[in-house]
């Protein structure tokens, strides 16, 4: 057990804060442990929360520091928990969980955990020796609190919780610590509960204000839902971008047989927990349903006992592996989440006129818990032995299905990739092999193109192999597709037709080597060749090669620390080239976009500050002892100009998307490590933009609107200036709407919505007759039929243009388009009909609805079947994009890149307007998630990236967020050239005089 004794400090910070606190929302009343838990009786040697913390459960919420010093409190007094740190967050909070069990069992929890790991890989047993290893064990359940910082209720539950559990004296306490290993997280996210709570206090009143609308209950932009970089950490729980995640590695170390998720919703609603609704990830497997059904019930006998209203199957569904109730299931436990009303940390007065209390949140947030842990108790055995069952499950499918094995190749270019790769699936529990020698493998199927190859792997190279426990989650994260079934699908397509938005929660694509831009194959046989779980020692680094009679060092653009290795020289006064054309110096070859310091022009120091830069994120800079190349242009010529370094800033607060504006702050901050500043969209008129020569407009709430309203005429017009004075304007998303807005002025490029006359999109898909019928409910009165062939009307150019559609049980029965590579990931799967024949033009599709005797739809037609055909748009597919490898914003990447996309308009442009990256052709543009025909056909060969000069500037579009939640690493790379090479190579810049 750990016995750590509570700081001092920490009390007094904590006293003030409730001295502070409690001066303020009068009339929120605090609740006893004896109202939460009236049958419990309590150790009066364990401190309850308000002995150590001087506030009462309910007056007021907890601040994080106040919470781990309550838990420390707890395992300091008592044999019966212990503290298990796991993480620290940005700001320097530690994240705990509780362990909670009897004293012999805490005392020994290494080797209790070490052996519970073992029972529960079937590997070397039969099914039938499952009762015999699991009758009698312990469960483990995980109980997580607070995950977004603004839902206050579950972090002072789990307060609750965890005195409830260790302080208990009565049977069900006891008997809860003696069949279960209990480990409360009770605050995932302390950073963003500190900001909100920092919120909420400063614009409290003397007595508490119900109306959810006053500033006490809404508080002010970002919120507090993110992390510190603004990360909704609920949606990291496999990729681990943020410190905070490194819970994903903890559970794993556990395998939990319960975990729980507890969250807050909109106020005006009640209570929700599971059964979720469809669509149900197929790697789930049919026990979860049932197991969900059975916590559901006594999760509401014990909420209706206590009168309290809920409701399950609504809004929730279990599709996206990458929830806090969802990633821990694929090792076979039971998620289970809570969305509890807010209140805000006092009072809200509900639109019906119900009052609901924070006190009442937290009893509710409570009672669900200690329903959840009992069910769990008492079933116990035969959860057990379904995890094990669901496990052995995994490796059966692996041994028995077409897939067997991942493949990823090393690559020289890229090694940190790899192995960065490798260890983020090894730490959520994925079994991984690393090759020690070389191997020529065959049968191997790549994951993008579907294409079976023969490889050449160098050790380095990694596998993956699916039959192991750990085979559902690693399917879940590395399939470039999982499949819907046709119900929903067809479910969906009614929701959309009729206008009433999309039944999906979250994005449909997250393939892991598909985000990293990995290369990867899948195999039906185990590879061959020498594998092994710990990665091969790596060479000795290289050593620096000697500077002396040295005219210039070189660093290779591909490793993807080469931008943060530029940002560092820029920022330490180098001066820095950059080429534009590969070239070959004796054996050495370089691409495009490789950094070259010349020593003349520079510090005397030059070679220091370069190596250090280089040293400093595992790059190599060549000294070369020649400016004249073997191939490709000399160093010495014009194409190899020099850079300008960046002076950024990105816009932020309203209407900008926190999330938008927190992945590129953690972009340019984290990985690039480069100064920007963030501007206030509010007070951007009366900014001085000469400071800058960068300016970031991400997407933001409303559209491109919102920032014509925030900046007015008056600011649009100075950005125009700016711009043209030598600026580079980035817009991304609706931030790239705005600036490729005809009003805005300032580039040619424009959003396909918007240039119906110039580029109007193909359809493919149903027929407009078919979409009429499937629509909202028409009065338009009896529509004549088309007249005949040959008598004037529209016949004969329909019939022309027109493919004849598939038959198809209704309008709604249509499959989505799926790529070559995702094609073997649903063989076998009803996905309903799929479409027929050629795309065809948006106005031949129409003219069959026209009125007789018209021709042509008028452009109010044409936007209006435009917005039908947006509503398709992927709600987060994986795309590919065809890269201009002469173009600076794709140096450093292939000729192919990954995006993610979500947005439901994108760009189109001609020359004189660059495009250096643009969605691949219809057969080609499929990766993996959910893509609609008609989304296929209007995105295909449109833009992605977009560049045009503007005067002496520049303007660079992304028709959608290429750091979209720090997953993307290959648009994420145009961003990081947009923002550090732009200003020296986009624009016309003053030389110094």
């Amino acid at each position: 057990m750990v016995r750590t004794a509570v700081a001092a400090s920490v009390l007094v910070l904590c006293l003030s804060a409730s001295t502070v606190s409690t001066a303020l929302n009068g009339g929120v009343e605090a609740i006893a442990p004896e109202r939460l838990f009236p049958d419990a009786r309590f150790d009066p040697a364990v401190p309850s929360p308000d002995r150590v913390l001087g506030v009462g459960l309910g007056r007021r919420p907890l601040r994080p520091a106040e919470v781990v010093a309550y838990l420390r409190a707890l395992a300091e007094a008592s044999p019966l928990a212990t503290i298990v740190p796991y993480a620290t967050s940005h700001e320097g909070r530690p994240l705990v969980a509780l362990a909670i069990s009897d004293a012999e069992t805490i005392a020994g929890l290494d080797a209790f955990r070490e052996a519970h790991l073992r029972a529960l890989d079937p590997r070397g047993r039969d099914e039938a020796a499952d009762r015999a290893a699991l009758d009698g064990a312990k469960a483990v359940a995980w109980m997580a609190y607070g995950i977004h910082g603004d839902e206050l209720s579950s972090v002072d539950a789990a307060v609750a919780l965890a005195y409830r559990l260790v302080a208990g004296t009565d049977e069900r306490a006891r008997a809860l610590r003696s069949d279960l290993v209990i480990l409360v997280d009770p605050c995932e996210n302390p950073d963003g509960r500190e900001r909100y709570l920092a919120m909420t206090t400063a614009f409290a009143h003397a007595g508490a204000n119900p109306d959810s609308e006053d500033l006490s209950h809404t508080a002010v932009w970002p919120w507090g839902r993110g992390n510190h970089y603004l990360f909704d950490l609920n949606r990291d729980w496999f990729t681990r971008v943020q410190p905070e995640s490194g819970r994903s590695a903890a559970i794993a170390g556990w395998l939990p047989q319960l975990v729980v998720d507890s969250h807050e919703m909109e106020a005006d609603s009640t209570y929700l927990f599971p059964p979720a609704r469809a669509p149900f990830n197929p790697f789930l497997g049919p026990h979860h349903v049932e197991w969900w059904n059975r916590f559901s019930a006594d999760q509401a006998r014990a909420l209706d006992a206590l009168g309290f209203p809920y409701f399950t199957r609504e809004w929730n569904e279990e599709f996206f592996p990458g929830y806090g109730s969802s990633w821990a299931s694929y090792h076979g436990g039971v998620g289970i989440l809570y969305e509890m009303s807010r209140t805000s940390g006092t009072l809200v007065r509900k639109r019906g006129g119900t009052l609901r209390t924070f006190a009442q949140a937290i009893e509710h947030q409570t009672a669900s818990s200690m329903a959840n842990l009992e069910t769990l108790r008492e079933n116990r055995a035969a959860l057990l032995r379904d995890q094990v069952g669901a496990r052995r499950a995994a490796v059966r499918r692996a041994l028995d299905g077409p897939f067997r094995a991942y493949v990823f190749p090393a690559d020289p270019r890229r090694p940190a990739r790899l192995r960065a790769f490798g260890a983020l699936l090894a730490s959520q529990g994925i079994e991984v092999r690393w090759l020690a020698g070389p191997v020529s493998l065959g049968g191997l199927h790549d994951l993008r193109s579907g294409a079976e190859v023969r490889l050449d792997l160098a050790p380095g190279s990694l596998a993956v192999p699916l039959d192991q426990p750990a085979g559902s989650l690693a399917r879940v994260v590395l399939d470039p597709h999982v499949p819907m079934p046709a119900s929903f699908l067809r479910e969906e397509r009614e929701y959309l037709e009729r206008g009433r938005g999309t039944r999906l929660y979250d994005t449909t694509a997250w393939s892991l080597p598909l985000l990293a831009g990995i290369d990867a194959y899948w195999t039906s046989s185990p590879p061959g060749g020498s594998w092994a779980a710990a990665e091969p020692p790596r060479g000795a680094p290289a050593s620096p090669e000697t500077a002396a009679g040295a005219v210039a060092l070189v660093l290779d653009a591909d490793p993807d620390a080469a931008a943060a290795a530029l940002a560092a020289m820029l920022a330490d006064g180098v001066t820095v080239r950059v080429a534009k054309k590969p070239f070959r110096i004796g054996a050495r070859e370089f691409g495009r976009g490789a950094m070259v310091v010349r020593l003349e022009g520079n510090p005397e120091d030059v070679v220091e500050r370069v190596r250090r830069a280089a040293g400093a994120h595992g790059l190599t800079a060549v000294a070369v002892g020649t400016s004249r190349a073997a191939e490709g242009p000399d160093l010495g010529g014009a194409e190899f100009p020099v850079l300008v370094a960046p002076r950024i800033g990105v816009l932020t607060g309203m209407p900008v998307s926190p999330s938008a504006y927190g992945a590129i702050w953690h972009l340019l901050d984290a990985v690039v490590a480069t100064r920007f500043s963030g501007l206030d969209v509010a007070r951007l008129r009366g900014a001085d933009l000469a400071r800058y020569n960068v300016l970031v407009l991400p997407a933001a709430f409303g559209g491109p609107e919102a920032y014509a309203r925030a900046l007015g005429p008056d600011g649009v017009e100075r950005l125009r200036r700016w711009v043209e004075a030598g600026g580079t304007a980035v817009g991304i998303a609706s931030g790239a709407r705005f600036l490729a807005a005809e009003t805005t002025g300032l580039t040619k490029a424009r959003m396909r919505a918007e240039a119906l006359d110039a580029f109007p999109p193909a359809v493919l898909g149903i027929t407009a007759e078919e979409a009429e019928a499937a629509g909202p409910m028409r009065g338009a009165g009896l529509r004549p039929p088309p007249e005949p062939e040959g008598e004037g009307g529209n016949a004969p150019s329909a019939k022309k243009d027109r493919a004849k559609p598939e038959p198809r049980t209704s309008p709604y029965d249509v499959a989505p388009r799926i790529g070559a590579g995702a094609a073997p990931f649903v063989a076998g799967v009803d996905l309903g009909t799929p479409v027929s024949g050629p795309p065809v033009p948006l106005a031949s599709w129409l003219r069959p609805t026209l009125p007789a005797g018209r021709k042509e739809p008028t452009p109010e037609e044409m936007k209006g079947a435009d917005a039908r055909l947006r509503r398709f748009m992927p709600q987060g597919a994986l795309l590919r994009v065809d890269l201009d490898p002469e173009q600076w914003l794709v140096w450093g990447l292939g000729e192919h890149a990954t995006a993610w996309v979500g947005e439901d308009d994108t760009l189109v442009a001609v020359p004189p307007v660059d495009v250096p990256a643009r969605f691949a052709a219809l057969e080609r543009l499929h990766l993996g998630g959910l893509l609609w025909p008609e989304a296929e056909a209007r995105i295909a060969e449109t833009a992605y990236v977009t560049r045009e000069a503007v005067g002496r500037g520049q303007v660079v579009l992304f028709a959608d967020s290429p750091a979209y939640r720090g997953w993307m690493r290959e648009t994420s790379r145009m961003l990081e050239n947009a923002v550090l090479l732009g200003p020296g190579l986009g624009t016309d810049w003053s030389a110094p005089w």
